[in-house]
């Protein structure tokens, strides 16, 4: 009896850790938003907006002027479906709606009813 006690407490850690790492594993869709995108440029566009989405399933949210940093915001994301939530781990969740291409998304912010486009950032870095 003392022998399996101490088998299943040998082994008990390793089974409990490898279910864990299944929340890890990203979809597709996930996948694919992992990267940076800039906002599409229009006439009403006031700001260069990029945002970074990390595999780690968190991120930021960039503001830059004349290609420099001004405004680093860091956040966690989950994505289910079309809906991409952000936590700003103030209290602060924005909800957006996406609608992604190749290399392209619409985003609808859900509160204020804003659209926006952005374009995949193509990069030779692998920092993602």
């Amino acid at each position: 009896m003392k022998k399996i006690l101490l088998l299943m407490t040998l082994v008990l850690p390793f089974i409990l850790n490898s279910c864990d790492d299944d929340k890890d594993i990203l979809t597709s869709q996930e996948q694919d938003l992992v990267g940076e995108w800039a906002i599409i440029k229009t006439a009403d566009t006031q700001n260069d907006i990029h945002y970074v989405f990390k595999k780690e399933r968190t991120g930021s949210r960039r503001i830059l002027v004349n290609g420099e940093v001004t405004n680093d915001v860091g956040f966690k994301w989950t994505l289910n479906g079309k809906t991409l939530t952000l936590d700003y781990g103030t209290g602060m969740k924005l909800v957006i709606e996406i609608t992604m291409k190749i290399n392209e998304m619409h985003v609808l912010y859900v509160e204020t009813g804003a659209t926006e486009d952005y374009k995949k950032v193509i990069s030779t870095d692998d920092d993602d």
